[in-house]
């Protein structure tokens, strides 16, 4: 979802941490209003140099805070044994990707109540820091951001506890609902239908205030469809992963796999596979053992005048550790593999030969007919 965009800017606790390209616009926002509206309201003898280092400043925290609500979802994910791809902050906050669903309706719960305690917190802590600040004489301009920090620290985990999916508290009420049920495609349907319900009161009260001249509250309808898109999209997902962890890679695995010589030149690999065949990777065989992969970016590192005299197996990926799976895997438990990173196409071996070969376009055009078969059959909750 957001990968395309993102800026990837390090790792914390060894998780790589993003920033979309929409959070640039959100950041400036922040500190744009900060620096123009707040603080010359409450702290009225600053000069304008020191209000925009005071707004950038208090962003820049701010945002550190929304790090550390997504990185205490995470911490507990994985100590829950569930694998984290990225910390990815955009537009509207911040996003724990995971390559795992929760196992039992516990593990949901407390991942899910992480962020918002982590939030709490943050905002108590600045509200103890701005109370001790005060005792001890602290000036003014250290005090107002701290009050700002705690306020919006706490007001960032009430509105991540409403009930409604895919927030925190959605989550954990699908945790609650899954725990009652013991199914857990009814409680996300449930609680998708709680975040739809969650947004369109959202958009009502938006549509009120402008009604009565508050134009503020614009931003509430942004959020509210913002929110019932993102829990009807969160149910379609839960369906799509279900459907995915019933179907074997040897249901859709291109058999039998075409297979590129080690010694063919680049040249002829560009005109005799990519250009000729319908897959972006193939696998290269010398002496008859798989030793690699080769796929088009691989190809196109090479200078293209330098592609007659170097060999495919000269550029192969040769680390096939993570693309190797057996033909009774689920196509889900492949894809955190076949994500960008990643191996790029997963070889299926059966009793140490190679039987197939799955890319991405046998996934996509996987998710594509569940799509097509669910649109077919019973209505989703819609936003």
């Amino acid at each position: 979802m957001f990968g395309l965009r993102s800026l990837r800017l390090g790792r914390l606790f060894g998780i790589p941490l993003e920033i979309d390209a929409s959070w640039l616009f959100v950041f400036f926002l922040v500190a744009a209003t900060l620096t123009t509206s707040y603080f010359p309201a409450a702290l009225p003898d600053q000069t304008p140099v020191a209000y925009v280092a005071l707004g950038l400043l208090t962003a820049i925290v701010f945002f550190a805070s929304l790090v550390l609500h997504e990185l205490a979802h995470s911490l507990v994910a994985r100590a829950g044994g569930l694998r984290v791809s990225r910390v990815t902050l955009f537009v509207f906050g911040g996003v724990s990707q995971l390559e795992d669903e929760p196992r039992s309706p516990g593990s949901e719960f407390v991942m899910a109540a992480a962020g918002p305690v982590m939030s709490l917190l943050i905002g108590a802590g600045c509200w103890g820091l701005a109370i001790v600040g005060g005792l001890v004489g602290a000036p003014e301009w250290m005090l107002v951001p701290l009050d700002y920090l705690a306020i919006i620290n706490v007001a960032l985990a009430i509105f991540n506890l409403l009930p409604g999916f895919p927030l925190d508290g959605g989550r954990v009420l699908r945790a609650i609902l899954w725990a009652a049920t013991g199914d857990v495609m009814k409680a996300t349907k449930w609680a998708s239908r709680a975040g739809q319900a969650l947004g369109t009161a959202l958009i009502a009260v938006a549509v009120f205030g402008v009604l009565n001249g508050t134009f503020d509250f614009v931003w509430l309808a942004v959020m509210g469809w913002f929110m019932s898109t993102l829990a009807v999209g969160a149910y379609r997902q839960q369906l799509t992963r279900a459907r995915l962890a019933e179907v074997a890679v040897s249901e859709i695995m291109s058999s039998p796999a075409v297979l590129a010589p080690a010694d063919l030149s680049l040249e002829e690999m560009g005109h005799s596979y990519f250009l000729a065949g319908r897959h972006p990777r193939y696998p290269v065989v010398e002496d008859g053992r798989v030793i690699g992969l080769i796929d088009i970016e691989r190809v196109n590192e090479v200078a293209r005048n330098r592609w007659a005299e170097t060999t495919v197996g000269e550029v192969a990926s040769k680390n096939l550790e993570a693309a190797v799976a057996r033909p009774e895997a689920s196509v889900d438990s492949i894809l955190p593999r076949l994500e960008p990173g990643g191996p790029g196409a997963i070889l299926v071996v059966e009793d140490g030969r190679l039987a197939g070969i799955v890319t991405r376009s046998d996934i996509i055009k996987l998710v594509m007919d569940i799509t097509r078969d669910r649109e077919a059959a019973t209505p989703e909750p819609r936003a």
